[in-house]
């Protein structure tokens, strides 16, 4: 009895582990496919949505919590959702099932980020089944990613989209990009809050994509960085003239409406980081200085832009 015991406690020691190594929870959607699985097997709306509170919503972890408060997710959303794209939802599958495969190698680029920022905090990784509103988010120390977003790759069945901004999304994804994407949210934990101007909103993403290449060592791929310098000069212009704007529509987070021109502040905020760690003498302290810089004080986010000469003229 005590061999058997012992056993039983091995393999449910070794299950949490391996989703939870380095605070990394996968359990989200391997709950979501269980609950998707029985979905299917009735048309019946209202134990639909038993299917997807009780083996879904209420076995969540508190990110998959915190992550539908964030963005706003219920039972009858994904429901809804489920019943309207089924040719989306199985050729995404796969996809988000390679999660569990990546722990290591996040845990390995978490390690790295350390290295690069050794003052960096420890934050809690959750990956859920989100409700195709965002890729990633954080809430306090908690990285939360959508996994039917964030594992879109250009062979996802798209076709009962009307809109194409997801298409838009996969056709620069890979399946790596997860790991992009959790860096990209993990220096989020680490940043200041921000006050609302576009100029500082668009430093503090840009700055999570510049630290995850510099993590990475190799460039990322995005829509917005690829149309940005294609029209570097142009956008460039217009962003002088709007930075100082609370109004941020036309910079983030507006892939639904603006398509391949969608979150172009992204791009500027990355090239900001750039020019200013490039144009430091201590990489080190340039780093320090990106990620730590108080988006609050509209004075030293202005220092910063000054610093990293992205507007001085050749």
């Amino acid at each position: 009895m005590k061999l058997i015991f012992t056993t039983i406690f091995s393999i449910l020691f070794t299950n949490i582990y391996s989703q939870n190594s380095n605070k990394i929870s996968t359990s989200d959607i391997d709950n979501f496919w269980i609950a998707y699985d029985s979905i299917q097997l009735t048309n019946d709306y209202s134990k639909k949505l038993d299917f997807i509170n009780n083996l879904y919503i209420q076995k969540g972890t508190i990110g998959l919590h915190a992550f539908m408060k964030a963005r706003n997710y219920n039972d009858t959303l994904y429901v809804k959702l489920i019943d309207k794209y089924p040719k989306f939802w199985n050729s995404i599958r796969p996809n988000t099932l390679t999660i569990k495969n990546k722990t290591s190698e996040l845990n390995k680029v978490v390690k790295n980020l350390k290295k690069l920022y050794p003052e960096l905090k420890d934050a809690e990784m959750y990956f859920t089944i989100g409700g195709l509103r965002s890729g990633g988010t954080v809430n306090n120390n908690m990285v939360l990613v959508g996994a039917e977003i964030a594992t879109g790759t250009p062979d996802v069945n798209m076709s009962e989209f009307k809109r194409d901004w997801l298409k838009k999304v996969f056709a620069k994804q890979s399946l790596d990009n997860i790991v992009y994407l959790n860096i990209h949210e993990y220096v989020h934990t680490q940043q200041k809050e921000s006050k609302k101007r576009v100029l500082n909103h668009s430093i503090k993403e840009g700055t999570c994509d510049f630290i995850a290449e510099l993590v990475l060592q190799k460039p990322i791929q995005t829509q917005y960085l690829s149309y940005g310098r294609r029209h570097k000069k142009e956008i460039k212009e217009l962003f002088k003239k709007e930075m100082f704007s609370e109004n941020s529509s036309n910079w983030l987070y507006n892939g639904a409406k603006k398509g391949k021109s969608a979150d172009l502040g992204y791009y500027v905020g990355y090239e900001i980081c750039k020019f200013y760690y490039k144009n430091s003498k201590d990489k080190s302290q340039a780093i320090k200085d990106i990620i730590e810089l108080n988006y609050n004080n509209n004075q030293a986010v202005e220092d910063f832009l000054k610093k990293s000469e992205f507007f001085k003229k050749e």
